[in-house]
C-alpha cells in the first residue's frame, strides 16, 4: 500500500477534489489577480505618471511584466495543484505598496480622468499583496458546503483570522498557535483516515455502527462539523490573557516613572440565560471526571462575576516589575466551541425535542472533550468514538502551524516572527504508522526546541485514548534529524522516541 507525505499541499489537492466552491476559489483567485493585473497596465500606468509618486516608468514596466509572467508560472502550477502559497504572486514592490494605499484612501475612485467602475469589482488587493491566508481563505466556504449553516458560527468561522491576527501579536508569551488553516486540516486528514479500510471495515463505518449516526451523514457533515467547529473557543479562551499580559505591560514598560493603577480585563460566560441548557446536553452521559472538568472549563463553577482588585504599580528604580494576570476563569477553548455550536441550533428544549440534532449533540461532546489532557473513561473507542478520533487526529496535525516570535528592539519597534517546526506528516499506511520529523534547524534554534519535552508531552496526549476493541493499533514515531552539509545532504537521527496508541 502506498505511504502518504500530509502537508498542504495533499490538503488542497483532497479539498479541491471533494469541493466545487474551493476548486472556483482557486480559479477566481488567479483571475482576480490577472484581470487587476490587466487594469493596472491600461488604466493606471497614466495615473501613476501623473502623480508623480517617484517611481520611474521602467519600473512600473518591469514590475507588471514580471507579475503577468508569474501568473502564467502560476496557472501551471493550478494544473497540478502545487503550493498554494506558490500561487499567489509575490507582488511587494513599492508599486502595489502605493496602489495599496491609494486605494484604501479611495484616491483612485475619486480621480476625475481614470473610471474604475469595471475595475473596482475584480481588483483584490488582499489577495494581490497575500494579506490574506491561505487555507483559511477558503475555511467558510468548506464550512458551507460541508453542512454548516448555523449563522452564529459561520459568523466566527469568518471572523476567526482577525481575531486570531489580534492573538498572534499579543499572546506571543504562551506562543499561540494557528488554530484556522489547523481546523480545516484536522478536518481534512480525519475525512482521509474515515476512508481506511481495517479488520472490521472502513473506519466511518465502525463510528456510524457505534453511534447509531448514517454513514453519508457522518462522513458528508458532521465530522466536518466536528473538525471544522473544534477550537472556535480558542480565541475566547485566550482573550484575557492576551490583552492583560500585552497591554498592561507595555504600558507598564512604557511609563516605568509613572505610579500607575489599573483594573485587569476579565471575560467569562454569563449563567443568567440559558447557557446551562447547554451545558446539561453535553454533559448527559459522559463520566463523572468528564462533568466536572466542562463545569470547569465553562466557568460554571463561578457563580458570580468577579470584581477585580486594582492593580498598584509604584515607580522602582529599575522600572515596574512585569504584571502577571491570573485570572479567576480557566475557560476551555474545547467546551466554549461545542457551546458555540448548541447555541446556534436552537434553545435547549428544542435541541432535545429534535431528533435529527443527535448527530450535533455528539460532536458537541467530542469537541467538549478534547481538549482535556486527563485520562478519561470517554476517551474509550468502543464507547465514544467520535471525541477518541477527534483527539488523535488533532494531536497528529502538527505540521505547517507557525509559531510567532516577538523580537523587541525598542518599547515601540516590534518585530514577529513565525516559524514552524514541522513541514509534513509521513504515514505508513500499511503499518498504520506515523512519523514526525524536525529538520527545521532555523526553527528548532529560534524555538529552543527541546526533543525530550515535546516528546514527553505528546506520549501524555496520546496515552490517554484507549483504543478499545474496535481501532487498530496505531504508533507514532518522533524523530529529530540533523541535516549534515555534504554534495549528498545526508541527515541523521539524533533523537528518536516511539509512541504506541
Amino acid at each position: 500500500m502506498p505511504d502518504y507525505h500530509i502537508n498542504d499541499k495533499w490538503i488542497l489537492n483532497r479539498v479541491s477534489s471533494q469541493s466545487e466552491t474551493f476548486d472556483s476559489w482557486l480559479s477566481n483567485l488567479l483571475s482576480s489577480v490577472e484581470k487587476s493585473i490587466e487594469d493596472i497596465d491600461s488604466k493606471v500606468f497614466e495615473e501613476l505618471e501623473k502623480q508623480k509618486v517617484g517611481i520611474p516608468k521602467d519600473q512600473i514596466k518591469k514590475e507588471i511584466t514580471k507579475a503577468k509572467k508569474e501568473i502564467t508560472n502560476a496557472k501551471k502550477e493550478l494544473q497540478n495543484l502545487g503550493s498554494l502559497g506558490k500561487l499567489i504572486p509575490k507582488i511587494s514592490s513599492e508599486v502595489f505598496e502605493w496602489l495599496g494605499k491609494n486605494r484604501e484612501e479611495n484616491f483612485l475612485l475619486e480621480s476625475k480622468n481614470v473610471k474604475f467602475d469595471e475595475f473596482e469589482p475584480d481588483f483584490d488587493l488582499d489577495f494581490i499583496t497575500g494579506k490574506k491566508k491561505n487555507l483559511s481563505s477558503a475555511l467558510l466556504d468548506v464550512s458551507k458546503e460541508r453542512g454548516i449553516d448555523i449563522k452564529g458560527v459561520l459568523y466566527l468561522i469568518e471572523a476567526l483570522p482577525d481575531l486570531e491576527a489580534f492573538l498572534y501579536s499579543t499572546s506571543v508569551k504562551k506562543h499561540y498557535r494557528d488554530h484556522t488553516e489547523h481546523a480545516l486540516r484536522v478536518a481534512v486528514l480525519g475525512d482521509f483516515l474515515l476512508e481506511q479500510d481495517f479488520e472490521n471495515g472502513d473506519l466511518a463505518g465502525i463510528i456510524s455502527e457505534i453511534t447509531g449516526l448514517d454513514k453519508h451523514l457522518f462522513t458528508e457533515k458532521f465530522w466536518w462539523i466536528t473538525g471544522i467547529i473544534h477550537d472556535l473557543g480558542y480565541p475566547l479562551g485566550k482573550m484575557s490573557t492576551a490583552v492583560n499580559y500585552s497591554l498592561l505591560n507595555q504600558l507598564l514598560k512604557c511609563y516605568p516613572t509613572l505610579d500607575l493603577e489599573f483594573i485587569p480585563c476579565e471575560i467569562g460566560l454569563s449563567w443568567k440565560g440559558k447557557q446551562e441548557g447547554y451545558l446539561k446536553i453535553i454533559e448527559e452521559g459522559l463520566s463523572d471526571e468528564a462533568r466536572l472538568l466542562i463545569r470547569k472549563g465553562a466557568g460554571f463553577d463561578i457563580k458570580e462575576f468577579p470584581v477585580p482588585n486594582p492593580e498598584i504599580f509604584l515607580k522602582e528604580p529599575n522600572g515596574h516589575r512585569e504584571f502577571e494576570f491570573k485570572g479567576n476563569y480557566n475557560l476551555d477553548h474545547g467546551v466554549l466551541s461545542a457551546l458555540c455550536l448548541l447555541n446556534g441550533l436552537g434553545s435547549p428544549d428544542e435541541i432535545r425535542k429534535n431528533v435529527e440534532y443527535q448527530g450535533y449533540i455528539l460532536a458537541a461532546k467530542a469537541i467538549a472533550l478534547h481538549n482535556f489532557k486527563s485520562v478519561l473513561p470517554d476517551f474509550n473507542f468502543d464507547e465514544n468514538p467520535l471525541a477518541f478520533f477527534l483527539v488523535l487526529i488533532d494531536e497528529l496535525q502538527e505540521w505547517g502551524r507557525p509559531i510567532p516570535l516577538q523580537v523587541r528592539d525598542t518599547y515601540f519597534t516590534t518585530e514577529l516572527e513565525k516559524v514552524t517546526l514541522l513541514d509534513e506528516l509521513e504515514l505508513h499506511i500499511d503499518e498504520f504508522a506515523w512519523f514526525m520529523q524536525f529538520k527545521n534547524e532555523r526553527a528548532k534554534k529560534l524555538m529552543n526546541f527541546d526533543f525530550k519535552l515535546f516528546s514527553k508531552n505528546k506520549g501524555n496526549s496520546l496515552m490517554r485514548l484507549n483504543t478499545g476493541e474496535k481501532f487498530s493499533s496505531t504508533s507514532l514515531h518522533l524523530q529529530d534529524i540533523e541535516l549534515v552539509k555534504s554534495k549528498k545532504k545526508k541527515q541523521n537521527i539524533i533523537a528518536y522516541n516511539k509512541i504506541i496508541i
